[in-house]
């Protein structure tokens, strides 16, 4: 089981959703913000000269937010070019240079083999790490999902996400399973993408996991459900005792 018992939940910040919260105090995008756990500052969407500023910017708009960021690289789901994948560890300690830093960072399952010299930069700091892996084709056989599971705990990462594309109605039983056994991780995300893979972006906190991501504006990821709902969801999950019955909630709205 997570460390943690809290359900969070994490919204993308993007340069549309950051510059609509700072042009009002009631903006939609800056209730959103306020309405998260944790805001995933997306690097890879702005522009390099922006980043050691980003964290200072979302701090002021909401301070009591945890704040992960990540450079998400073309492969994962991003768009900072995977042939600079290289030239990523120089960025992040520039971002951790920065006065104001985020509390966590995400880095790839694909680039274990910066986690050491991550760390080497974070740890100074304070700041813990989130390995994920993104997979927008099918959801892993469980051996696959064993042998991510020991490659995160190999580098005693301090969370773990797996995101997947789900086809059917029940292939999501595999990522809670995968939740159930990722204990001791502080943060543990595992959730279907897609259609078929919406309702487990909830029903994995019943599932072993404790950390979710919703949408603020567009959504950025197949399936997303927008924060706004899936705070609803989440703050009526301890009474939902079946999918079905929380597929009912979701369609009311």
């Amino acid at each position: 089981m997570p460390t943690d018992s809290q359900k969070y939940l994490v919204g993308l910040v993007s340069p549309e959703t950051l510059t609509a919260a700072e042009s009002e105090e009631l903006h939609p995008a800056r209730i959103d913000f306020e309405s998260c756990d944790i805001l995933e500052i997306r690097y890879d969407f702005f522009d390099e000269s922006e980043w050691q500023g980003l964290s200072a910017r979302i701090r002021k708009l909401v301070p009591k937010a945890i704040q992960l960021g990540t450079i998400r690289l073309k492969r994962d789901g991003g768009t900072f070019p995977d042939a600079r994948a290289i030239e990523r560890l120089g960025l992040f300690e520039q971002i951790l240079n920065a006065s104001d830093v985020p509390e966590w960072l995400d880095l790839e399952r694909d680039c274990l083999h910066d986690y050491d010299k991550l760390r080497e930069l974070a740890a100074p700091k304070g700041v813990k790490i989130l390995i994920s892996e993104h997979n927008f084709t099918r959801i892993p056989t469980d051996l696959e999902l064993k042998n991510y599971l020991t490659d995160v705990k190999r580098v005693k990462a301090d969370g773990i996400k797996i995101a997947a594309m789900s086809n059917s109605d029940d292939d999501c039983s595999r990522l809670y399973k995968f939740a159930k056994r990722a204990k001791g991780f502080k943060f543990i995300a595992a959730f279907g993408m897609g259609e078929t893979g919406k309702i487990s972006r909830i029903w994995s906190l019943k599932e072993g996991a404790n950390l979710t991501y919703g949408s603020i504006g567009k959504a950025a990821a197949p399936g997303q459900i927008d924060v706004a709902l899936m705070r609803k969801a989440i703050d009526r999950l301890e009474n939902t005792t079946s999918q079905i019955e929380l597929s009912s909630f979701l369609n009311i709205f």
